[in-house]
C-alpha cells in the first residue's frame, strides 16, 4: 500500500470530520460562550448562539459522512477527482464561513485565533488533497477475463 492512497486519506479525513465535530455536540453552549466572548449570552441569545454551533457541528459531520461514502463508493481516478472537489469545497466553505462570521459579527475574535484542531484539519486536508492530486491520472484497473474463465 502506497503512502498517498487517496481512498485511505479520504476515509481518514472523513472520520476526523465526523468524529471530531460530533465530539463537540455536548458542549455547544460553552463553545458559543467562548466564541462570542464579550457578548451577554443569556436566555434567548445563548440559545441562538448555541444553535449556530449546532448547525456548524452537524454541517461538518455531514461533510465527513459524505466524504467517507464517496471514498467507499467511487474508485480509481474518479475517486481522486471527486476527492479534490470534496476537499477543496469543505476547506473553502469552512474558511469562508469562519471568516465571514469573524469579520461581520466578531465571532471567535476573543478566542485568540483558530483552535488547534483547525491546524490538524488543515494539515490532514492538505495531505489528502495531495494524495488525490497524485492519483488524478491513475489508470483504471483492467481485469483479464481469460484468467477468470
Amino acid at each position: 500500500m502506497k503512502f498517498l492512497n487517496a481512498r485511505i486519506w479520504l476515509i481518514l479525513f472523513g472520520i476526523f470530520l465526523l468524529i471530531g465535530s460530533l465530539s463537540g455536540i455536548g458542549s455547544v453552549e460553552s463553545e458559543a460562550s467562548k466564541q462570542w466572548d464579550g457578548v451577554d449570552l443569556t436566555g434567548r441569545t445563548l440559545d441562538i448562539a448555541a444553535s449556530v454551533e449546532v448547525v456548524w457541528v452537524l454541517n461538518v459531520a455531514l461533510w465527513g459522512a459524505a466524504i467517507i461514502a464517496i471514498s467507499l463508493l467511487v474508485s480509481g481516478h474518479s475517486l481522486a477527482r471527486v476527492g479534490v472537489v470534496a476537499i477543496v469545497t469543505v476547506t473553502l466553505s469552512q474558511i469562508v464561513v469562519a471568516t465571514y462570521l469573524g469579520v461581520t459579527y466578531d465571532y471567535g475574535q476573543s478566542a485568540g485565533g483558530p483552535p488547534w484542531q483547525f491546524f490538524i484539519i488543515l494539515a490532514l486536508a492538505i495531505v489528502t488533497l495531495v494524495a488525490c492530486i497524485v492519483n488524478w491520472k491513475q489508470k483504471p484497473i483492467r481485469v483479464d477475463a481469460s484468467v477468470h474463465a
